[in-house]
């Protein structure tokens, strides 16, 4: 996931095996400005304006205001980090995308067609010129690694499906579709001490979770009522012993 492994043979001398590259910079935590959501569902500003519900220890939902993204979330599952958010219907990179790599398999589509992609293509063999109009959508992927390093099984029009280098991590995936807009990707299980952690709001409800929990939080909250009425001030760090 990023970090170098340490072997040692039988002849006791120790090799170290180098890390898998990453398809693409590893994103601060949820809710940290810079991260999936770009900070516009900071977790300290959904701790100290929303009003909570309910709030326990760890996780709760409460309601806040309407502001941008309208629906969006952010989440860390050990290994496995995800975000989602509504974008404009038609976008530079088109109405409907996506991108995903899989070990040695990439997957592409986009409508409409990205520039200079294949009209058609078998065993990497492509003709037909292109139809592509669109821009290759921005993300964690290089567009010149993906449309132009895969080895294309078959293309057609606007989807294919190819091998890659194996040089774009185990696997990512980003998509697009109408007003929809989403990510998965894999990364350490642990960073900065949090092994899960999430933020959302779906219109004016908002929720927050994190293990450990973030402090300061509400501790108990209900009803609008709070324990701890102390106001979040930045980033969550838990200190490592």
């Amino acid at each position: 996931f990023g970090s170098s492994v340490r072997l040692k043979g039988s002849d006791g001398v120790a090799t170290v095996v180098p890390p898998l590259p990453s398809a693409g910079i590893m994103a601060p935590l949820p809710g940290q400005s810079g991260a999936d959501m770009d900070g516009k569902l900071s977790k300290a500003k959904v701790i100290n304006d929303t009003t909570w519900c309910v709030y326990c220890c760890c996780q709760g939902w409460g309601l806040g205001p309407f502001s941008d993204p309208l629906i969006g979330g952010e989440v860390k599952e050990l290994c496995c980090r995800s975000s989602m958010s509504t974008t404009d219907i038609m976008g530079k990179d088109g109405l409907c995308n996506e991108v995903q790599v899989c070990l040695c398999i990439t997957e592409q589509c986009q409508l409409p067609p990205v520039k200079d992609a294949p009209a058609l293509a078998c065993f990497n063999k492509k003709c037909g010129g292109s139809f592509g109009s669109t821009e290759f959508p921005s993300g964690f992927f290089e567009e010149s690694k993906i449309m132009k390093d895969t080895f294309w099984i078959n293309y057609c029009l606007c989807s294919g499906c190819g091998i890659n280098k194996m040089d774009q991590g185990l696997f990512s995936a980003q998509s697009k579709e109408l007003c929809c807009r989403g990510s998965s990707n894999i990364e350490p299980p642990v960073i900065d001490g949090i092994f899960c952690s999430s933020v959302g709001t779906e219109c004016c409800i908002y929720s927050e979770c994190q293990m450990p929990p973030h402090k300061p939080n509400p501790t108990i909250a209900l009803c609008t009522w709070r324990m701890n009425k102390e106001k979040a001030s930045g980033p969550a760090q838990v200190e490592m012993k």
